[in-house]
């Protein structure tokens, strides 16, 4: 089963984020249960300035009920006339109070979500991105040039895991290559509703045009990065490398649910940023944000 969200619309540039600047945003999004799972845990929500990728945990329906939840509250920031970051922590915390709720038997693995996602806002006159992350979800950027120096444009993971071999990896136990196909690659160590606090990772990145991101679960991870970045390399509209990135994951076998929402950056028409430095507002406990995969 393959889901495309209603207002996901191809080839269809979208105002956002209010009076101060004109952003237009390119987007498309698709979600996939794979060729394994008989259930879809995950769900997404594109809905400019917000876009949002969640994969649910838990048996029976209970993780689909979890990302299903994570959705419904980041839907409600989206139609907020004014978004900043004080909302966007706050959505968080009413998604993951409602996640903790359906624990009613209070068990040590109850339904829990992953959440990554970025929230186009305003910081002064200035656009950014503003982008989360809880759990082993992720989120790229594709810069409009290459950076000084380089050849070639870069995709540039944004978010870092919060997972068991992330943490290895971070320990110097093992490589990012053993991370791939560790055993314990699926254990995550935070999760929306999984524990009495939740604590997400946050970064600002300023909004620049002709940027590309990426916002995927980790059912896309299992193909190969430079098929992963010719992909998205190619000139084609978000949309189109959105429905490309799935069928890689399929071809690939997609023994796991697929969600991905590729956004581009059409046009900023005033107020654009200074710097397209990635700044890290909370930083993960153990490793920097990686300049790339």
């Amino acid at each position: 089963m393959r889901l495309r969200p209603a207002d996901s619309v191809p080839n269809s540039p979208r105002p956002a984020l209010g009076s101060a600047a004109v952003h237009l945003l390119e987007y498309g999004a698709v979600t996939d249960r794979g060729t394994v799972r008989s259930v879809n845990e995950d769900s997404i929500l594109a809905s400019p300035p917000v876009f949002v990728v969640a994969d649910g945990v838990g048996g029976n329906a209970d993780g689909e009920l979890a990302s299903a939840i994570v959705v419904e509250e980041f839907g409600k920031l989206a139609r907020r006339p004014v978004i900043d970051a004080d909302a966007v922590s706050a959505t968080i915390q009413a998604a993951h109070l409602r996640v903790r709720g359906l624990n009613v038997a209070d068990e040590p693995h109850g339904p829990s979500s992953t959440a990554v996602g970025a929230v186009g806002l305003l910081a002064g006159e200035e656009p950014y991105w503003l982008v989360f992350n809880i759990g082993d979800s992720r989120i790229y950027r594709l810069p409009a040039h290459p950076s000084e120096g380089a050849d070639e444009r870069e995709l540039s993971q944004i978010s870092v895991d919060h997972s068991h071999v992330q943490e290895l990896v971070d320990a110097g136990v093992i490589t990012a290559d053993q991370a791939a196909g560790h055993p314990d690659r699926n254990l995550v160590t935070r999760a929306i509703g999984a524990e009495a606090d939740c604590e997400p990772d946050f970064w600002m990145i300023p909004m620049v045009p002709g940027d590309r991101l990426l916002i995927c679960s980790d059912g896309l991870l299992a193909a190969p990065y430079a098929d992963l970045l010719g992909r998205l390399l190619q000139p084609s509209e978000a949309a189109a490398a959105a429905d490309d990135l799935l069928q890689l994951a399929l071809a690939a076998g997609a023994t796991d649910n697929v969600s991905i929402i590729v956004v581009d950056v059409a046009a900023v028409a005033a107020g654009e940023p200074e710097s397209d430095e990635v700044t890290s507002v909370q930083p993960h406990p153990h490793a920097p944000v990686p300049d790339s995969v």
